[in-house]
């Protein structure tokens, strides 16, 4: 196990990360992230049943319409039939998925309100209280899968308030409007099908199929096709139940983080400073060794230096709120938690929890709390008006991705500025030219 992250000249400056035994939007995410918005839903007939005329029939008889080809299908796909029929026919439309599935954020939150939120003292606390109470269960899920505790009690926290937030939506309701829905009807299939799988293996029983508005189940909030492949029966009682059961809901987790290559004792993120005149293109997913970024000036902050066996860790630089903000090197373990909810914020929220719960900072420089964050649409004008500019950003969608930070380095370059590729209403006001 690596003992420690850094070796002050006089004492030895501890890991950050989960020295303990114990605990991701990607290809296969866990959890799906849920949208606000207060647009009346419209609904598209998915591809399936498209080529059937149906000019005369209400969405209603279109809805019942797909639900029949769902469940020939599904029979087709060697699914007993009256379970199918029984799982199917009683669905209805989901209004409050489409709503809140329909509509992009105008606003999000700057990435220190989500990270300050993801370690609030009411989470702490109960977060403790849950490590206290069920250090038995905790020891035997990191005795089997080699998962961090305090990341696992991190996510139960995140995701569910420790159980006390997990949904009480019927998912075949809602994953039955998404697969209607032709937006989103290859992710509903997809989960319908998984539903279907668990049913007949056994694993779950159709009264059990409770969540969020997205599909999401359980303490840890899996959506079918993560809980097909990855939940666990950790209590061997013969039924997976990721909302009544601490052990199942938990061991599931820890069995999907290290089936995605958790590092035991390996950190997830730490904290670094960077020399004046840093090139930061070097932020866009390039790996080096920890060794590799020291000779290019990437210190520890507050001068301690890397531990011998820390220098050997592939990591790569996060500098989520520009030069004037905190910058951190992520290593695998950040990449896993990732694999669980593809969001920067979350695994940087995931990981102040986790090791706040071990009494560890890990973030020391302070935020630029006064920088005004730009909203979707400013985004898409600046995209425009970068391209339009010559700083080619490879499309206009709102999303501050590589390509338009990119655009944004060379354009701060040649107006002599610090070229980190981060936008607020400031650096917005300036490519707009106000």
């Amino acid at each position: 196990m690596l003992q420690n992250l850094f070796i002050s000249t006089t004492t030895v400056f501890a890991l950050s990360f989960s020295g303990c035994a114990t605990q991701s939007e990607a290809a296969s995410p866990v959890t799906v992230a849920a949208q606000t918005s207060t647009q009346t839903p419209e609904l598209r007939p998915a591809s399936t049943i498209s080529s059937i005329p149906t000019p005369d029939l209400t969405q209603d008889q279109k809805y019942a319409a797909w639900k029949q080809d769902f469940i020939r299908r599904a029979i087709a796909k060697g699914h007993e039939a009256d379970m199918v029929r029984s799982l199917i026919l009683p669905a209805t439309i989901s209004e409050k998925a489409l709503d809140r599935d329909s509509t992009q954020p105008e606003f999000s939150k700057p990435i220190w309100s989500y990270v300050d939120g993801a370690a609030s003292a009411e989470r702490l606390n109960n977060g403790h209280s849950k490590l206290s109470e069920n250090g038995s269960l905790f020891q035997a899920v990191e005795d089997r899968y080699k998962v961090s505790r305090h990341y696992l009690t991190a996510i139960w926290g995140l995701e569910s308030a420790y159980g006390k937030i997990m949904g009480d939506y019927d998912i075949v309701d809602a994953l039955s409007t998404f697969a209607f829905d032709g937006r989103r009807s290859s992710f509903g299939e997809q989960q319908l099908f998984a539903v279907l799988d668990m049913i007949t293996r056994g694993d779950i029983r159709p009264d059990q199929l409770k969540g969020s508005w997205a599909g999401a189940m359980g303490m840890t909030q899996f959506i079918p096709a993560t809980m097909r492949d990855y939940a666990v029966d950790f209590d061997r009682n013969a039924n997976i139940d990721l909302r009544g059961s601490k052990a199942d809901a938990l061991g599931s987790a820890a069995h999907y983080l290290s089936r995605h290559g958790w590092k035991w004792g390996e950190p997830a993120m730490t904290e670094v400073a960077l020399p004046q005149g840093f090139d930061y293109s070097l932020s866009d997913g390039t790996k080096k060794s920890v060794n590799d970024w020291t000779v290019l000036g990437v210190r520890p902050v507050g001068g301690e230096r890397w531990s011998t066996a820390a220098g050997f860790l592939d990591g790569k630089l996060l500098i989520p709120a520009g030069h004037k903000g905190p910058k951190f090197l992520t290593f695998k373990n950040f990449d896993v938690i990732k694999k669980y909810n593809n969001s920067t914020s979350y695994a940087m929220g995931i990981t102040k929890l986790a090791e706040t719960f071990q009494g560890k900072r890990v973030i020391t420089t302070p935020w630029p709390r006064n920088d005004e964050p730009i909203s979707f649409t400013q985004k898409k004008q600046m995209q425009a008006r970068l391209t339009q500019l010559g700083f080619d950003t490879k499309g206009v969608d709102g999303q501050i991705g590589p390509n338009s930070r990119r655009a944004i380095r060379a354009w701060q370059k040649s107006n002599g500025l610090i070229a980190d590729g981060y936008v607020d209403l400031a650096i917005w006001n300036r490519v707009m030219g106000r």
